[in-house]
């Protein structure tokens, strides 16, 4: 591991308390590993990391073209895998361990979908959505003929190498002020719920990397905010390089996965608390400074009139609770549903930095996507 990415490690590490953390890089096909805190082989949930997998697979058994069966027909097994079917992210009844954690789960879940609020037309704002992931799993398992579990590892966990990669629960305590009880529901886990190692998602990247099929995960297909994204990976470019990938955040885990496809290398950091997030975006920069010269660009600040703001502020329904927006000294002030308090100031016409790097943009007239989501504004 490159001196001064190891340095990083243990300095994000001890100052943002984070018990245990691996990151691996991959360069011209040798791999290095670094554990702080846990062996190099212990194994993380992964959490959203698991939708580039779940792209594969449906890209494998499904044709991008077809209609699903469950949503309108204009929704296609494309917009399920880019976020842009417009329908919400979760189902309006969260409590997903009354699926159960049969082999009927998630056909039990799929056909509630149909109840999910559709926010927009295909294609029109780009918004994250579990439940289109779902929805291409369940696809992707009818069509094997098997379950969606059985179908991951035959098309992607065994091609891949992937051999400590499951659906198990973790070796470690995720910790957060946000930590769901166990196990993970199965309903959900198209959409998040692998559990892996470091060195076998590296192996992954590799397979993703050498692969000619997976060139289509990262064709431009939506554009969230500060970005673009294809079929289960964001895009974005750093140093004037194209860089995919995906990150991972559940119960107390945080992950991190990137590739710089022209240059077949790739990262893979991974941790277990909510600070996690943190000490990866200092890891990644660092790694990028190795990697391509240069960490991610800082956004400028802008500067946007009075009325500009005002016609931002409200209040929003978000999965968690309502979230404020007000103007404040020429930016905005972000009441979070838990109390908390965060200033964004704008770095363009409809977009704003928090102060802990999350974006807060406005893509419609009555919504605001706050993160990867978007949400109504209330009356």
């Amino acid at each position: 591991m490159d001196t001064r990415i190891q340095a990083v490690c243990e300095a994000a590490r001890a100052e943002l308390d984070v018990p245990a953390l691996v990151v691996g890089t991959l360069r011209e096909g040798r791999s290095e590993t670094l554990a702080l805190g846990c062996e190099p082989t212990t194994r993380f949930r992964i959490a959203s990391v698991t939708k580039p997998l779940v792209a594969a697979l449906a890209l494998a058994l499904l044709e991008p073209e077809e209609a699903t069966g469950v949503w309108p027909d204009d929704v296609r097994v494309r917009h399920l895998l880019s976020h842009t079917s417009g329908f919400d992210c979760e189902l309006a009844d969260r409590d997903y361990a009354r699926f159960g954690q049969g082999d009927d789960a998630l056909g039990r879940c799929i056909a509630e979908l149909p109840s999910v609020k559709r926010l927009f037309d295909i294609e029109e704002v780009w918004s994250y959505a579990n439940t289109g992931y779902w929805l291409a799993g369940e696809l992707s398992a009818r069509r094997a003929g098997t379950s969606f579990e059985d179908a991951l590892s035959d098309h992607v966990l065994r091609p891949a190498g992937l051999e400590a990669t499951s659906f198990d629960e973790p070796d470690l305590e995720g910790f957060g002020a946000n930590v769901p009880p166990t196990p993970y529901p199965r309903a959900r886990r198209p959409s998040g719920g692998l559990v892996s190692t470091v060195e076998e998602v590296l192996r992954f990247a590799a397979w993703h990397l050498e692969r000619p099929e997976s060139a289509v995960q990262r064709v431009v297909a939506g554009t969230p905010v500060g970005g673009v994204y294809g079929y289960g990976l964001f895009g974005e470019h750093v140093a004037g390089v194209e860089v995919w990938g995906h990150p991972g955040s559940y119960g107390g885990f945080e992950a991190s996965f990137l590739t710089i496809p022209d240059r077949g290398a790739a990262f893979v950091g991974l941790t277990n608390a909510e600070r996690g997030r943190q000490a990866l975006k200092r890891i990644e920069d660092a790694w990028f400074t190795e990697a391509v010269g240069a960490p991610r660009p800082v956004a400028a600040r802008v500067d946007l009139p009075a009325t500009a703001l005002a016609a931002f502020a409200g209040r929003y329904a978000t999965l968690d609770g309502v979230v404020e927006v007000e103007p404040s000294d020429g930016g905005l002030r972000v009441l979070l549903p838990d109390g908390g308090a965060r200033a964004a100031h704008a770095i363009g016409e409809r977009t704003f930095q928090l102060e802990d790097g999350m974006r807060l943009d406005f893509p419609r007239p009555g919504f605001a996507r706050i993160g990867s989501r978007a949400v109504e504004r209330l009356p």
